[in-house]
């Protein structure tokens, strides 16, 4: 198969609609240099792989084209993917320890613990009050008169008053059970050349936050290859900014000096597994239960 026809049927397909590159760059978010590459059959321009088949998708179905059945036909003009990542059996087992336990027991252990040392101590007081009582009730008679003594009722009142009964229960009700809160976690499932997978199961909502300390080059696309940041550039030392990708299945990062950037899933670091420049991180994303 003759190098450049997969392009030729995307521009002639183009063409037929009279859409100018500009105006389909409009249509399909992709930058109109990758355009140009992807007629011309030259894919030097694009990062990666996944770049290539994720635009080359997305051009096809906005001029109307069946975007998988020309890649499949086309297969041999276009760059080789990596292996894939494990399968998500070894995500799943990584992060069931992470699981908390559930059941009654454990959730009333701490009100069973308080309520006993709250028993325990009332038995002491008790048991002390009795014995300062006991012996000094009943003084012994004057030599004089021979009447017995009594201890003043106020001196007995003076004594420690027990606990009352209903502290037990008062203290168990203070004990509040915690919120589960939903689990969250980021694994690595896998790297492949420079390309680092992760899963990812938490809420729904997710945000990726990006700060640079200095100059590098930052993209971040879905799985239909459309560009997620405001564009695809070069952040600046102090530069930041934030994506929400909860209605994405996956989300495809290219790094360009992975030294300058900090990346933040929900407020948590998104650690670099590969010390490379540049690289790309890849997150599927799965929702908690």
């Amino acid at each position: 198969m003759k190098v450049g026809q997969l392009g030729a049927k995307l521009k002639q397909a183009r063409l037929d609609l009279g859409l100018s590159l500009e105006e389909l760059q409009q249509r399909t978010k992709i930058q109109k240099q990758y355009l140009e590459g992807i007629e011309a059959g030259d894919y030097s321009a694009i990062p990666g792989p996944f770049y290539i088949r994720a635009f080359i998708k997305r051009y096809a179905q906005t001029v109307g084209l069946d975007g998988d059945a020309l890649l499949l036909e086309h297969k041999d003009e276009l760059p080789q993917e990596q292996a894939a990542a494990p399968p998500a059996e070894h995500f799943a087992r990584r992060s069931e320890p992470k699981r908390r336990s559930s059941g009654p027991m454990p959730e009333a252990m701490p009100k069973i613990l308080v309520a006993l040392f709250i028993v325990f101590i009332l038995l002491v007081i008790w048991y002390f009050y009795l014995l300062s009582t006991s012996g000094n009730s009943i003084e012994p008679a004057d030599e004089g008169g021979g009447v017995e003594y009594e201890a003043p009722v106020e001196q007995e009142q003076e004594q420690p008053d027990p606990v009352p009964e209903e502290a037990p229960e008062e203290e168990a009700e203070q004990v509040e059970e915690e919120p589960v809160e939903p689990t969250a976690v980021l694994a690595m499932e896998g790297v492949s050349g420079e390309t680092t997978t992760y899963g990812f199961i938490g809420p729904a909502e997710k945000t990726l936050n990006f700060t640079a300390t200095g100059d590098s080059w930052v993209s971040v696309i879905n799985e239909d290859g459309v560009e997620l940041l405001s564009s695809a550039r070069v952040f600046g030392a102090g530069e930041t900014e934030s994506v929400d990708v909860s209605d994405e299945e996956s989300v495809f990062m290219r790094i360009g000096d992975y030294a300058m950037l900090a990346i933040e899933l929900n407020g948590e670091p998104v650690p670099y597994e590969q010390e490379r420049k540049p690289q790309n991180i890849v997150i599927r994303f799965d929702d908690a239960e």
